[in-house]
């Protein structure tokens, strides 16, 4: 019996992965800091600071997280987000940065996607691609939002594929130094309302 999309007890084999959900346990999330700073080579003076951002969203209402393990064991991936509140640091980020209409549009009843990261040694092999889909498969929003740097083309061409559009370009969501592009994704095309 092929294995290919079997599911057992919350885990998902794909091909060579295992893809599973992820909460609030420590060693989870203490390797899924360490292959955020793999992938996008950080300096490892903030590596704490990050954990402790990844562990903050983890009790965020709406919060949905997939880690998926190689079957040699290794952390290739992870992918996460959550529902999208007024007062929360990076939605009043996002706000800032759009004309009301646009933020009425796509914040109202928002899914933010926060971090889809792949290890170096497991790219350009259709993890990622997974990983996004199984993440926006299990909210219940009528848009999700998503920030990546201007010059990410590899992330900027996945999203694409998968339907995003830019809201707006060369943004300073957190700082001058960092422009990004705001990236919107409508989710339930028959609730999306626009008069």
């Amino acid at each position: 019996m092929p294995l290919e999309g079997f599911f057992q007890e919350g885990r998902r084999i794909l091909g060579d992965y295992i893809i599973s959900p992820f909460g609030e346990g420590e060693d989870e999330l203490k390797a899924i800091a360490d292959l955020y700073f793999v992938t996008f080579q950080e300096e490892d003076s903030s590596k704490q600071q990050a954990l402790a951002t990844i562990r903050k969203h983890t009790g965020y209402e709406g919060f949905v997280g997939f880690q998926a393990h190689h079957k040699d064991g290794m952390l290739a991936g992870v992918a996460y987000g959550y529902t999208s509140k007024p007062g929360q640091f990076y939605r009043e980020k996002l706000a800032a940065q759009l004309p009301d209409e646009q933020a009425q549009r796509w914040l109202s009843d928002c899914f933010e996607f926060v971090e889809l990261a792949v290890h170096p040694d497991y790219k350009r092999r259709g993890l990622a691609s997974n990983l996004h889909d199984m993440l926006l498969g299990e909210t219940g929003h009528k848009t999700a939002v998503l920030t990546t740097a201007v010059d990410n083309e590899p992330a900027i061409g996945l999203y694409a594929k998968k339907g995003w559009e830019v809201i707006k370009n060369d943004v300073p969501v957190l700082s001058e130094d960092n422009p990004q592009l705001i990236m919107g994704k409508y989710l339930n095309q028959t609730n999306i309302g626009l008069d």
